[in-house]
């Protein structure tokens, strides 16, 4: 693979990384991969509310359309909606525009291919070969060049799913704040909890793209917290900009992430049978002591590396049906194929309604070892150091200091220049001063 794709697609700054003319010369290498195989010569396209959105999008279009590849788009929409609309309707790939998490100025592109999974690693790297070639390839006959079509109620088709496949009982009577991150849930996820009939609360709700993500949504879910406490609400959801994921505020302002959310799913699943394999994908970094706790109960976790892609290929190679990690990102394939901050929120609401419990009672059992997180911001030379092994040796002397009771896991960001800092163990002290030591480690490298 070479510089253009990450671990979850194409990530970087708006009009630098992120440019009309990378997102143009994409779309005629996309157009061109699919050739081989196309048989509608169409792609759905889809974007977040980023100002650079629209920009990305007709670019990326412009590309499609003079290959001889239609578009077809809902305008803003949800990334797992994307990949819903991407394996149900007659077209050959799905593109998301979207920096998913980050901020404003940011924009990315992931690929879905027409199962509406993402684009294997393979694929990628024929488009990107294609892509660094691409001035040796001529467009199609002025008669042959593709249009673009919008239809808004292809959402509604995924909402619809969605509630039958999860059969959703009613919400009536209960009180849900949610915040989605003036980002590509804003109307969608409100109505649908309006349509089940729960009271909600819409915050940073806005469809202004220079909004998105700043100080809300999922990486900001702290401040929803006290939001959610002051409302008097039952539970509090906070999404991210393109709402593949989902934290949940308990009515006391406390904060569930991925791992009490997998728990949870895992235990009610096998529960009831329907837990493929006894077993739940997650990866290298999530806590150990979500493992060993579900161990007890008889369900296994099979560990891949960081990223919702490879967590999706261990769950399609195996007949997995749940995966996940921390930063709540949740995949329940029996209900879609990607990471659904939505599907996650509604299946945690209908647990709590059938178990009559709350969803901090239905973590009983969970052992959560203690650990210590740093964010390391980097230069581009400074990530290429330590992913050629600049910090080895430090750090394996500093884990063998934890014993077998703890690990550190130091790994560049697949989608940003950040260290980031992992260290699990016991005692709380000793982690923090690990994760200094490292911190300062590398800001001299």
């Amino acid at each position: 693979m070479g510089n253009l794709f990450g671990t979850d697609g194409i990530r970087g700054v708006a009009n630098e990384k992120v440019t009309a003319l990378m997102a143009y010369n994409l779309g005629k290498a996309l157009a061109i991969h699919l050739l081989r195989t196309a048989k509608y010569k169409v792609v759905l396209v889809g974007r977040d509310t980023r100002v650079s959105g629209e920009m990305i999008f007709s670019a990326l279009s412009a590309g499609l359309n003079e290959m001889g590849f239609s578009v077809l788009t809902t305008g803003v929409l949800p990334t797992p909606a994307l990949s819903y609309l991407t394996r149900t309707l007659e077209v050959d790939a799905g593109v998301m525009i979207t920096a998913s998490h980050n901020p404003a100025t940011h924009n990315g592109v992931k690929l879905y291919d027409s199962d509406g999974r993402k684009m294997p690693q393979d694929m990628q790297a024929e488009i990107e070969k294609i892509y660094a070639d691409i001035e040796s390839y001529r467009g199609v006959e002025p008669e042959n060049i593709g249009g673009v079509e919008q239809n808004d109620d292809l959402l509604r088709l995924w909402v619809d799913y969605i509630i039958e496949a999860l059969k959703m009982p009613k919400l009536n009577g209960l009180k849900i704040a949610l915040d989605t991150a003036n980002g590509a849930g804003s109307a969608v996820i409100p109505f649908v909890f309006k349509l089940l009939g729960a009271r909600g609360m819409a915050f940073n709700n806005s469809l202004d793209g220079s909004l998105i993500n700043r100080d809300c949504g999922s990486v900001h879910a702290e401040k929803f917290a006290s939001v959610v406490v002051n409302a008097g609400a039952d539970y509090g959801f906070s999404f991210d900009g393109d709402a593949d994921r989902v934290l949940v505020i308990n009515r006391d302002g406390r904060i569930l992430d991925g791992s009490d959310m997998m728990y949870i799913f895992a235990r009610y699943l096998h529960e009831k049978g329907e837990l493929h394999g006894d077993t739940l994908v997650s990866t290298t970094i999530t806590n150990c002591g979500l493992e060993s706790s579900l161990n007890s109960f008889g369900i296994k976790m099979v560990r891949t590396n960081v990223g919702g892609l490879f967590i999706e290929n261990e769950m399609l190679a195996k007949n997995y049906n749940l995966g996940g990690e921390e930063n709540g990102h949740i995949m329940y394939s029996d209900v879609n194929g990607e990471s659904c901050g939505l599907t996650a929120a509604l299946l945690l609401l209908k647990i709590v309604i059938e178990k009559k419990k709350s969803a901090v009672d239905l973590l009983e059992g969970l052992k959560r070892t203690k650990i210590a997180t740093a964010d390391v911001i980097v230069s581009e030379r400074q990530k290429v150091e330590i992913e050629k092994g600049a910090l080895d040796d430090f750090v394996n002397e500093l884990e063998d200091t934890l014993g077998s009771a703890g690990r550190i896991i130091v790994r560049p960001s697949g989608t940003e220049r950040v260290i980031r800092v992992l260290v699990e163990g016991e005692n709380e002290s000793v982690l923090n001063l690990l994760r200094d030591k490292i911190a300062r480690e590398i800001e001299k490298i």
